[in-house]
């Protein structure tokens, strides 16, 4: 294995344990194992309408309506079914996501395919001609036992440049008159991002939305995502986790770490001017702010346990006061 200073972004991905756009919900999000939950299905789904999902949005230009809340990345097979069984229909992933898509394969099968939009993303690293993406998303549709994608993005591109990737452009094409891909899309963290991209996320997108080819958009979206802190914290337990056992602490971790402690000093300016007293009230703030944009048509949540639905879910349809 390669040491981590000379850990590549897409390690990066699979050692920060919350992925490109993990949206872990609450302040401590992403910092443990997969949990076995001790909830059951039955406690979960009491009956309450209130639990279920209460809006749908049509989603780019794709024609499909999407829940609000939408599910990005989770380890667990039952809590991601229970999602689906409570109305959330996006589903986000990416091929660099560890054993990401044999689970959502796991949870989708034998459920009715065209009720779900399933999204997942490349990176333009390794072998990137067409002939290679097109064989690294066929491998992508096997792992997700589907015969489609609904829509495959171009996977954080840095630049203009990268957007006009004619390997990914030309294997969209033909997977697209297939039928094996039916949109495409662009992923985008903003500053939000252990190091700053080598373009703004607005000359990318806006680049993108000049380009004219891609139908939706995934991008960090106000001063927390809708992780609250989160990556402060998932950055210091590494970092601190490394310094205990004497090791060398990566530049990436280091750069990382004071990135995301100044989002979250700006975070706690707004948390104590609105009187948030603990994560719960935080991760409503962050939700609902997003869901108010009604130019937003689904939010990632990154939920692991069964009590973290149950506080999520009633934010289906919500705006801040």
């Amino acid at each position: 294995m390669h040491s981590e200073n000379k850990m590549d972004r897409r390690k990066f991905l699979k050692a920060s344990t919350i992925g490109v756009f993990g949206y872990g919900l609450l302040a401590t999000a992403g910092l443990s194992l997969p949990i076995k939950n001790k909830w059951t299905k039955k406690r979960f789904f009491s009956g309450n309408s209130e639990i279920k999902i209460q809006d749908y949005r049509i989603l780019g230009r794709t024609g499909f309506k999407v829940s609000d809340l939408g599910i990005g990345y989770v380890n667990d097979e039952g809590v991601m079914a229970s999602m689906i069984d409570a109305g959330m229909n996006y589903v986000d992933t990416g091929e660099s996501y560890p054993g990401a898509h044999q689970l959502i394969g796991k949870v989708i099968k034998g459920r009715d395919r065209k009720s779900i939009f399933i999204t997942s993303k490349m990176l333009m690293e390794g072998e990137t001609s067409k002939e290679a993406l097109i064989k690294r998303t066929e491998k992508s549709l096997e792992d997700l036992g589907t015969d489609y994608i609904d829509c495959m993005m171009l996977h954080c591109p840095e630049t203009v440049e990268e957007l006009k990737h004619e390997g990914y452009h030309a294997a969209m094409q033909e997977l697209k008159a297939n039928g094996r891909i039916h949109y495409t899309g662009v992923s985008n963290h903003g500053s939000f991002w252990y190091r700053d991209s080598k373009q703004s996320m607005d000359t990318v997108l806006l680049a993108a939305v000049e380009d004219g080819r891609f139908d939706v958009f995934l991008m960090a979206y106000n001063l927390m995502k809708t992780t609250p802190v989160a990556k402060y914290y998932i950055v210091k337990s590494r970092v601190d986790q490394l310094e205990k056992e004497g090791k060398e602490v990566p530049d990436f971790y280091k750069d990382g770490l004071q990135r995301y402690k100044q989002k979250a000093d700006l975070a706690e300016i707004f948390i104590t001017k609105h009187n948030l007293k603990n994560p719960d009230e935080i991760r409503e703030a962050a939700v609902k702010f997003v869901l108010t944009n009604p130019q937003v048509n689904t939010v990632c949540c990154s939920l692991q346990t069964y009590e973290e639905m149950e506080k999520t879910l009633p934010l289906s349809g919500k705006k801040l006061a």
